[in-house]
């Protein structure tokens, strides 16, 4: 089996909460790179959300056909599913980093949002302060998961990641920052956890983990 087969059995642990937080009651979604669906399956669940999904793996989708209300396989780089639907929002949480040509994604799915529908994004920061320092000396290990998945093809920074979008014709919104940064010792102590919060709120450039970008289409 492939590695981007297997993938999604590294993340089916769990939903990004901080994507989930983003999305209204009563929305209608589509979830591209949905995995086994357990974002979907929480909207459905708590917020009355109906759900589309989509993803490469049929291992995921089979879980994911049971969680959501229509989900497919799909391959991101060729096509875009549900073209005669249109959605309140369109989520890629953790998808384009894995991407050829996340540029075209971008390019396909405005047609799939409806006048004010939102996409919530989620994005590696490549330029985060453990990344750097490793750079220092001289080391660039993939990982099975995190920033350098060894699955990922394309790396942004937070600069990139907003003209990633702004040359597609999308308006950026809003742009939070999750934190996550192993520097100093910090996190082997939850009392310091909001030390952690806080220089990623005043720094984001460089304490962020990962980047949730809301962005709509340029009218």
């Amino acid at each position: 089996m492939m590695d981007k087969e297997k993938q999604f059995k590294e993340y089916d642990k769990t939903y990004n909460k901080y994507v989930y937080s983003k999305i209204n009651k009563n929305k209608k979604v589509l979830d591209l790179g949905c995995n086994t669906g357990l974002l979907g399956e929480a909207l459905k669940k708590n917020k009355n959300c109906i759900v589309y999904g989509a993803d490469y793996s049929k291992e995921a989708i089979i879980l994911a056909k049971k969680r959501l209300d229509y989900s497919v396989v799909c391959n991101l780089e060729k096509e875009v599913p549900f073209e005669s639907e249109k959605f309140d929002v369109i989520v890629l949480a953790d998808i384009l980093e894995h991407l050829k040509d996340p540029e075209n994604l971008l390019n396909k799915i405005k047609n799939l949002l409806k006048k004010e529908g939102v996409i919530i994004s989620c994005i590696p920061n490549v330029a985060n302060i453990n990344i750097r320092f490793q750079l220092l000396f001289g080391k660039w290990d993939y990982k099975k998961s995190g920033i350098l998945d060894k699955t990922h093809l394309r790396f942004f920074t937070k600069k990139t990641m907003k003209l990633l979008f702004e040359n597609k014709g999308y308006k950026i919104i809003k742009i939070d920052s999750t934190p996550g940064f192993e520097f100093f010792c910090l996190y082997h102590f939850k009392i310091l956890k909001r030390i952690k919060e806080n220089l990623c709120n005043i720094y984001p450039s460089l304490f962020a983990n990962q980047f949730i970008i809301l962005s709509k289409k340029n009218q």
